[in-house]
């Protein structure tokens, strides 16, 4: 028979916060989140009550933490040394922070430890983003400095114009596609494909130890690819894997 860790947790559906805010500071343990623009400015969370983010706001930056608990997601049977645990999505939080479309934010510091992180149609100076676990989806973002960290999990990017940044991955892939860079993009990963679909940059730099430089279709070797110029950069690293420019 399979017993609820949640039986007591009463599940909150409610608004935390709708101050305007320039600087954002997010710390998640295993919530989902999601950014992006509408009319004013909130924060909604739905979710369990023992994890509804703490809000602390001064001045003109919000952080959002996740309280600590001992408490794991999901349900579980076990019959003596033998234990199987389900994880529904009733059981994960989801926090949605919304912005008015025409306010354009300093800085968001974004970490989790595990979930999925959605960014639509925002327009930020800097943005710095790291997970353990969790894939990140950006869609129509500005943003003048970027920082993505990302351990597992895959990042996909498109419609994004970003002036100068870089984007790591150990076990994961790399998409970024109807883009335009100004200055430079750096993208290194581990295990995992890099692919840039209608981007515009003026000069790519593709290395792999283990995969294949595709660039327009044709096989390129780092010599081929292109000399320095003083336009924009894209610098693409695998270690196992392809990059693949289209």
């Amino acid at each position: 028979m399979f017993s609820s860790k949640n039986d007591r947790i009463e599940k909150v559906d409610k608004i935390l916060t709708n101050e305007a805010f320039e600087e954002l500071q997010v710390d998640f343990a295993d919530i989902n989140l999601a950014i992006e623009s509408g009319d004013h400015f909130e924060v909604h969370y739905h979710g369990p009550e023992d994890k509804q983010p703490v809000v602390i706001q001064n001045e003109k930056q919000l952080r959002l933490k996740q309280p600590e608990t001992d408490r794991k997601n999901g349900k579980f049977w076990q019959k003596g040394l033998f234990k199987i645990e389900v994880v529904t999505s009733s059981d994960v939080g989801k926090v949605k922070i919304t912005v008015p479309k025409d306010h354009q934010l300093r800085e968001a510091y974004i970490g989790l430890a595990s979930g999925d992180t959605r960014i639509q149609d925002v327009n930020l100076d800097e943005l710095e983003f790291s997970s353990a676990s969790g894939d990140l989806k950006i869609d129509r973002l500005k943003v003048a400095k970027l920082s993505l960290s990302i351990v597992s999990g895959d990042a996909k990017l498109d419609q994004l114009k970003v002036d100068s940044g870089n984007a790591d991955l150990t076990s994961g892939s790399f998409l970024l596609k109807n883009s335009q860079i100004t200055k430079s993009l750096a993208v290194t990963t581990v295990s995992g494909d890099n692919l840039i679909e209608n981007v515009e940059v003026d000069q790519c730099y593709l290395t792999t130890l283990s995969g294949d430089n595709t660039i327009f279709r044709g096989k390129a070797t780092h010599a081929q690819i292109g000399k320095e110029t003083n336009g924009s950069h894209l610098k693409m690293s695998a270690v196992s894997g392809d990059n693949i420019v289209k």
